[in-house]
């Protein structure tokens, strides 16, 4: 069910729409569904196409005060107070707005993806673990205040703060202990030393302490309790509503039930949630040696009949790169089985045909876009088109880019990874200085269905394709306790 956007209904409390906006930077993979809240509140206040008219009138004012200045030179005074009190009112009514319209850009002008500080990686730096705590101790009084303030969305409120209240964390005297011992990067750089002179003793001892550092970064011990923090206890698997089905065809969709992954793609997996959360070399010497352990550790952990090139490859991408996904959190492949609605066509020339899904985006077509101009089309009209269009509530489901792992996953099938195009996926690659770069790829000349790389998110090259899908939001979610 949609929320009730109905202004009248809705308290014009500018303290809400601040908490709104809070709350989305934190609860990131939601962040959508408390800008849109926070929409609903501000349009009373100031709605986007007065917001977006404030420009506007400073150039009118600019251009009154001309004509103003001209009457006077002209000693025509009647017309020169005439223009300079509209000149006037209009300054005092944008002195007015000043306040709100500063709401509104941080509603209006908000970036399309904001990081989840609680997927662990390089990119929210070295204290990302120990800020945790505080930014679930402000997330929970934020919900609890939009809970009272927001009745209609209370049940939303109630289990994004239970959610947030199952969260592990470390307390502070885990950390403490944590930043007293000495750091992983050390240990492998000693141990790496050990072996290298023959000293076995110390080789072991060292390597027992990274076993033990590894366990406790991963919270209960052990890769089975390593995963279980990652798993989504959601069944993904669940059939959308037949009603939803009937309507995704209309627009071009079909219902997609993927299977589990296949045993090679659950081995690389394991090592990916075991250790993608690990830091990440800084420096290109350490970039080079992380590379050389990762691939070591590939071919330690994969059985001989699972590891291929193509394996190896996949695994290394994400255990040496940050991947997030359009709600911000830490992206790595799902595993299990998964239904959603994909859009169907094939890969050829046609795939640029009219769609009434484009339409509903007001996209003219599906290639040469940039990544933020879909994800502008997708911020404006993708809850409306899942509520509206679709009638799934926006809260649980949710329209991206198809995700890479259901694109490798179906398009095994569906002989996709043929054509010398690249598909936007979900999601980006976090680069340097924290820029984001939009994850594509696809072309069959550099890898087919395995094929995953960046671009920049302005770049509308025309031979990048789009594919959506309707997707549950609970995939998006990157650790569950």
């Amino acid at each position: 069910m949609a929320p009730d956007t109905t202004v009248a209904k809705i308290p014009t409390s500018s303290q809400t729409v601040g908490q709104l906006i809070e709350g989305g930077r934190i609860d990131t993979v939601y962040g959508d569904v408390y800008m849109r809240r926070a929409r609903d509140y501000l349009s009373a206040l100031l709605d986007e196409s007065s917001y977006r008219a404030i420009g506007s009138r400073q150039k009118e004012i600019d251009e009154l005060l001309r004509q103003t200045r001209s009457a006077v030179l002209e000693r025509d005074w009647g017309k020169a107070a005439e223009i300079s009190t509209r000149a006037e009112q209009m300054r005092r009514t944008m002195d007015e707005l000043t306040d709100v319209a500063a709401i509104a850009k941080n509603v209006y002008d908000a970036d399309a993806t904001a990081f989840d500080p609680f997927s662990p990686g390089k990119h929210l730096g070295p204290n990302a673990q120990a800020r945790q705590n505080a930014f679930r101790a402000q997330v929970l009084d934020i919900l609890a205040s939009l809970g009272k303030e927001d009745p209609t969305l209370r049940g939303f409120y109630d289990k994004r703060s239970s959610y947030f209240s199952g969260l592990e964390l470390r307390t502070s005297a885990e950390q403490s202990e944590k930043s007293s011992r000495r750091s992983r990067a050390q240990l492998e750089q000693l141990a790496l030393e050990a072996v290298e002179r023959g000293d076995i003793t110390a080789a072991h001892i060292l390597t027992k302490e990274l076993l033990d550092f590894h366990d406790a970064e991963n919270g209960l011990g052990g890769a089975a309790s390593t995963q279980s923090r990652y798993e989504c206890p959601v069944d993904l698997a669940a059939p959308f509503p037949p009603d939803a089905n009937t309507r995704a065809r209309e627009l071009g969709m079909f219902a997609a039930h993927i299977a589990a992954a296949a045993p090679e793609i659950k081995a690389a997996a394991e090592i990916m949630y075991s250790h993608a959360w690990d830091a990440i070399p800084l420096t290109p010497e350490l970039e080079h040696e992380g590379v050389l352990r990762s691939e070591v550790l590939i071919e330690s952990k994969t059985p001989a009949q699972f590891l291929t090139e193509e394996l190896k490859m996949l695994a290394q991408q994400f255990l040496q790169q940050i991947f997030i996904n359009s709600g911000g959190a830490r992206y790595l492949p799902r595993i299990s089985a998964e239904t959603a609605l994909v859009e169907d066509f094939a890969e050829s020339e046609a795939a640029d045909a009219p769609s009434k899904l484009l339409d509903a985006l007001r996209l003219s077509h599906r290639r040469g876009l940039a990544r933020s101009e879909i994800d502008n089309a997708l911020i404006r009209f993708g809850s409306q088109i899942v509520a509206e269009q679709l009638h799934l509530d926006p809260i649980e489901y949710r329209l991206v880019c198809i995700p890479y792992d259901l694109y490798v996953r179906l398009g095994r099938d569906r002989n996709w990874g043929q054509w010398h195009h690249w598909t936007h996926f979900d999601g980006y690659q976090v680069v340097r200085d924290n820029r984001l770069s939009a994850l594509v790829g696809g072309d069959g000349r550099f890898g087919g269905i395995n094929d995953l790389v960046s671009i920049s998110r302005t770049d509308a090259r025309e031979g990048v394709y789009v594919r959506f899908a309707v997707v549950r939001r609970a995939r998006m979610v990157a650790r569950w306790r």
